[in-house]
């Protein structure tokens, strides 16, 4: 039976591996978030385990196998990362729950947390309390859609002019302008992609190519985006063309609000960006592409890193933060164990200053210092 449910694991992690591999174009965050999520919750309830530590190797395992398959995919490392940080608020709680009295409660306050003993001690009900944390994670994921909308309405006001970036890939911009188009009359503006195709689903006044946002900034009034990532020191990792937008917004004084989920904030820094970008065919005509042939190489950005200074605000599904106000809200997601005083985080971190430095590197680096690589 063990051995079963050990092959259906296995099984399972193949087929989202393979998914993640075979998508031409990127998921929605939230749908490549559900499945990670859906492993998960599975890994916790069918692996065998009796111990916070054995649970957390076991999760780091598995955590550095999904990621190794798309490392420019922050959101499945910081899902591992906020599972971990649920096994071990519970196996902490057990501890205490365990051996909470009068005569030793004093005593018990001088233990270091970071190291006790709740890594090691023998769990009871564990199992049962870790999926009921893991279900409401999975519940507050499903509900930020409607929160980041619910909150990030008050930021839009009746005339306004609002440009949007990648209106038919992110179904969070188009719950947010259907929601505020209920309330306020605006105009919407959307920078279309080439290669996008359109949503008469969702009407909108202008569709506009990327190379016109600069000239058509002067008259818009508010920017909304969709990050991909956000990092603890305020900057984010946006679709291609984001960036411009963004430099364009600065030169015009306009408003930058980035949509942003809970688990697409990571609680690590990015060293260097140019490490995770990822590029892809610009898809040019044959005979321009039989022109280039050996000649130059076309390549275009699938993801633009955008530094702090160019977002105004953050709107996530629990408050409006500012850019460099990222990192205190981190701690409610992450256990620092899991990231900073991780050996793996040290290792990745002299790998990074090796490769640097030209002094060698193995045949593979993750893109940041990532405390799930094995």
């Amino acid at each position: 039976m063990a051995s079963r449910k050990k092959e259906d694991l296995v099984e399972l992690r193949a087929k989202l591996l393979m998914g993640i591999k075979r998508s031409a174009t990127r998921e929605p965050s939230l749908k490549l978030a559900t499945e990670v999520l859906t492993f998960l919750m599975r890994l916790v309830r069918h692996e065998k385990y009796d111990k916070v530590e054995t649970l957390l190797e076991v999760l780091h395992e598995n955590g550095s196998l999904i990621t190794a398959a798309y490392p420019s995919e922050f959101v499945i490392r910081n899902l591992v990362l906020a599972v971990s940080k649920i096994a071990r608020d519970e196996g902490f709680r057990s501890d205490i729950s365990d051996a909470t009295s009068a005569f030793n409660s004093l005593t018990r306050l001088w233990i270091d947390r970071r190291k006790d003993d709740a890594l090691r001690v023998p769990l009871k009900d564990f199992r049962e309390k870790l999926i009921d944390g893991v279900r409401e994670l999975q519940t507050e994921m499903e509900t930020c859609r409607e929160n980041i909308v619910r909150i990030g309405t008050e930021l839009i006001s009746t005339g306004d002019i609002v440009m949007v970036h990648s209106l038919n890939s992110s179904t969070t911009i188009q719950s947010f302008l259907k929601d505020i188009r209920e309330k306020h009359k605006l105009r919407i503006m959307s920078v279309q992609n080439s290669s996008e195709p359109l949503n008469n689903d969702f009407p909108v006044e202008d569709y506009i190519k990327l190379c016109e946002a600069a000239t058509k900034m002067a008259h818009v009034t508010k920017v909304v985006l969709s990050a991909i990532t956000v990092f603890p020191d305020g900057s984010c990792l946006l679709p291609p063309g984001g960036r411009s937008i963004c430099l364009s917004a600065q030169r015009h004084n306009v408003p930058v609000y980035v949509l942003c989920a809970f688990y697409k904030i990571a609680p690590y820094f990015l060293p260097d960006p140019s490490i995770i970008i990822k590029h892809t065919l610009p898809g040019l005509p044959f005979d321009m592409a039989r022109k280039f042939a050996g000649r130059v190489r076309v390549l275009q950005p699938a993801i633009e890193y955008t530094e702090p200074g160019l977002v105004s605000l953050y709107v996530t599904n629990t408050t409006v933060i500012n850019p460099h106000h990222v990192y205190r809200i981190i701690t409610d997601y992450y256990h620092q164990g899991d990231v900073y005083d991780s050996p793996d985080f040290q290792k990745d971190e002299a790998a990074l200053n090796s490769e640097k430095l030209g002094l060698g590197a193995p045949a593979h680096i993750p893109p940041v210092n990532d405390p799930l690589k094995a």
